[in-house]
């Protein structure tokens, strides 16, 4: 059936619904963008060896969070469909599930205070590289619980659809980020010169504020302890156990996506610093494209998620072909100003070595080749998983990473064959991964999935 412009535009599935979600999720994603491209700028005046660092610890220790995240912003799906059916009393409860494993996680991650300086001595990167890839990552592990503690309070908000929160405290904790690593950087305003190790400071320390500011909105609150139990029925064995179920698929693909394209990083400092430093710049201007657009992917999972939930398969659909038309209208702009207006994004980084800029120019015309897929892939991975479609998702995406992504990257690098031809494979892989979700998500399976028990579908009922 044709959709009219009105019913396009209208809170039914439309555009204006999309981006009443989307909009506050975009500037919280756009936040942090900035907040990764002040850090990359600041250390990129420091030294070359600090930002040429950055990238490469930044990204393991990410990607070794990526696999609790997963499981833990797996909580979102489970609080959109229980705030769809109308079960509203075990909003509180799925979320408390995703603060235990917080919890868990945070303990694995500070591990990496001990390990970290070994792990990095395997990558074979330049030795004054290495010991700013150590000071970085060992600073960010002993912060990891509190970036899963936030993802944790935020499905709260987020799976119902109000967003709000989520900007609002994403552009504070932005707020405080950016002076806290200008002043513990250079060493200004009367605090310590501290390097690349001052900008793992200002990181963690801006998320501590964020996870004090949504603690005392989930807890105190007079509402939300009514309605939506965040102060009782704590522990729930079976939630717990489904949460694990639904989640860990989506935390092994998340850290294995991750891990494989932290290999391909690992794989380009081998060729220097001004290829390591080039790429760090680069994508971190990608942030700019690819940040907001996950802003959106969560904006179909909570959709996807509530309409499942409220069993309204028409209105899933509809908001996910708004979302795709949005995704592909902005990735395609910020293609255009990669490949012809790449100094509109690269004036931060004029006191850079030319060579560096000109390296990361071409990267970002390898990158504007994929964007358009890379936004396919964004919107219906997120629809599929958000009624459970977890398992294909691990299997076919993390198949994907491994076999065109990782292992090319391996293969290429150690033979030193031409850094671009790794580029190209890398264009292929994420082009390939657009494809088969697209495909996937047209197969229909995910319209007959659930996450949540069907007791919570009689509270419906019930309400009606």
């Amino acid at each position: 059936m044709k959709i009219s412009k009105n019913k396009f535009l209208s809170n039914e599935g439309g555009m204006w619904e999309v981006l009443k979600i989307a909009l506050p999720l975009i500037l919280a994603a756009s936040a942090h963008a900035v907040n990764l491209l002040a850090d990359r700028i600041m250390l990129a005046h420091y030294s070359d060896t600090a930002v040429a660092g950055s990238m490469a610890a930044g990204l393991t220790s990410f990607t070794l969070s990526c696999f609790f995240l997963g499981i833990i912003g797996y909580t979102g799906t489970f609080v959109a469909q229980y705030f769809g059916a109308g079960a509203h009393d075990r909003v509180g409860t799925a979320v408390w599930q995703g603060i235990f494993l917080s919890v868990l996680g945070g303990c694995f991650l500070a591990s990496g205070w001990f390990w970290g300086g070994w792990l990095f001595s395997l990558f074979g990167h330049d030795p004054a590289v290495v010991r700013e890839e150590v000071d970085y990552f060992r600073l960010l592990s002993l912060g990891g619980i509190l970036l899963l503690l936030n993802a944790a309070f935020c499905a709260f908000w987020g799976g119902r659809g109000k967003t709000g929160m989520i900007m609002a405290v994403n552009l504070i904790t932005t707020a405080l980020n950016v002076p806290f690593n200008y002043a513990l950087i250079y060493g200004h305003w009367g605090c310590p010169e501290l390097g690349i190790a001052g900008a793992a400071w200002g990181t963690n320390l801006s998320a501590l504020v964020c996870s004090l500011i949504l603690a005392g909105f989930f807890f105190l609150p007079e509402g939300s302890r009514r309605h939506f139990n965040t102060c009782s029925k704590i522990f729930d064995w079976d939630l717990f156990k489904r949460l694990i179920r639904y989640g860990l698929p989506n935390g092994i693909q998340f850290a294995l996506d991750l891990a494989s394209f932290n290999i391909f990083i690992i794989v380009l400092g081998r060729y220097g610093v001004t290829v390591q430093a080039g790429a760090s710049i680069a994508f971190g201007l990608n942030s700019l494209a690819f940040t907001p657009m996950l802003g959106i992917g969560q904006t179909v999972s909570i959709l996807v998620g509530q309409c499942i939930g409220a069993r309204d398969i028409d209105h899933a659909k509809r908001s996910v072909r708004s979302a795709r038309n949005l995704v592909l209208i902005y990735m395609a702009l910020m293609g255009m100003i990669f490949v012809f207006r790449p100094q509109l994004v690269l004036w931060g980084f004029s006191t850079k070595d030319p060579a560096i800029i000109e390296t990361a120019k071409i990267m970002l015309k390898f990158i504007s080749c994929f964007l358009l897929f890379d936004g396919l892939f964004i919107v219906y991975s997120n629809a599929i998983r958000a009624a459970g479609d977890t398992l294909f998702s691990m299997i076919v995406g993390t198949s994907m990473a491994i076999m065109m992504q990782a292992m090319p990257s391996i293969v290429l690098g150690y033979f030193k064959i031409n850094v671009w031809i790794i580029w190209i494979c890398i264009v292929i892989y994420i082009m390939t991964a657009g494809t088969v979700f697209f495909l996937r998500y047209r197969g229909g399976k995910w319209t007959r999935m659930k996450v949540i028990e069907e007791s919570a579908f009689e509270k419906e009922k019930k309400t009606a």
